[in-house]
């Protein structure tokens, strides 16, 4: 995705000082090789595992020095998901004009992204914090916002009223995120389905109700999860198209 010059220059943090008194007797290591070094950890094992400690001793050089140049450990995990968000800015796919085509495919980028970068749909679910836009150093770009503003004009496009539009977003990002967390833990009822399957069969005839559902439901998988949810979020963006005036 290309962004405009006008996407750029909002998404541009104001300068920020480096917090504290560098340490004197160790090694530096620039802001720069931290954070590559957080982004390897946070694509190869999880965001989870990134901490100022974990950083300093992958290179070599005491918490001071890494707290020296980051300033926080909110400062390093803004960097990390924002590289993530980067990732999921450039993967998204040019604009066809279709607005169904074009979320559709927002969609699947945005899980494929999700999917390369464990435990930042959790994280993304559960946090206040960097779950939208980050905290970039002068010159760079926010992505969180790129990305923002990318979804911001298919439902423009899509010709969606203000209210309807900021509400699908929502329900977009918020579905997206849940099947990308179900499938990084495992949660989808497939995964289960012999432990569900059993459970169900032994108290079935008091339930009628679960019985009606349970062979059904223990088929299903993230896969075709996301199909129909994101069919069914399609159509009611359709019925909202319908409230223009």
């Amino acid at each position: 995705m290309s962004e405009s010059s006008t996407t750029s220059e909002a998404a541009k943090a104001a300068p920020r000082k480096r917090s504290g008194r560098r340490p004197k007797g160790d090694q530096d290591v620039s802001r720069d090789a931290m954070i590559a070094c957080a982004i390897g950890i946070a694509r190869n094992e999880s965001l989870t595992e990134v901490s100022m400690v974990r950083i300093g001793k992958e290179l070599g050089v005491a918490a001071g020095m890494v707290h020296y140049h980051l300033g926080s450990r909110d400062e390093l995990i803004s960097a990390v998901i924002n590289a993530a968000f980067k990732d999921r800015v450039q993967r998204l796919p040019a604009l066809t004009g279709e607005w169904r085509t074009d979320i559709e495919a927002f969609a699947r980028s945005s899980l494929a992204t999700l999917e390369c970068w464990p435990g930042l749909a959790t994280y993304i679910l559960t946090e206040n914090k960097f779950r939208l836009f980050q905290r970039v150093q002068p010159g760079e770009i926010d992505y969180g916002l790129a990305y923002f503003d990318h979804i911001g004009q298919i439902l423009k496009a899509a010709a969606l009223p203000q209210p309807f539009a900021a509400m699908a977003y929502h329900l977009l990002l918020l579905f997206v995120s849940v099947i990308a967390a179900e499938k990084e833990n495992h949660q989808a009822p497939h995964a289960h389905s012999g432990f569900i399957g059993s459970y169900l069969m032994k108290s079935a005839q008091h339930y009628p109700g679960a019985e009606f559902l349970a062979a059904d439901f223990v088929t299903i998988d993230s896969g075709s999860t996301f199909d129909s949810g994101l069919a069914v979020l399609l159509d009611g963006f359709e019925g909202w198209r319908k409230c223009s005036p």
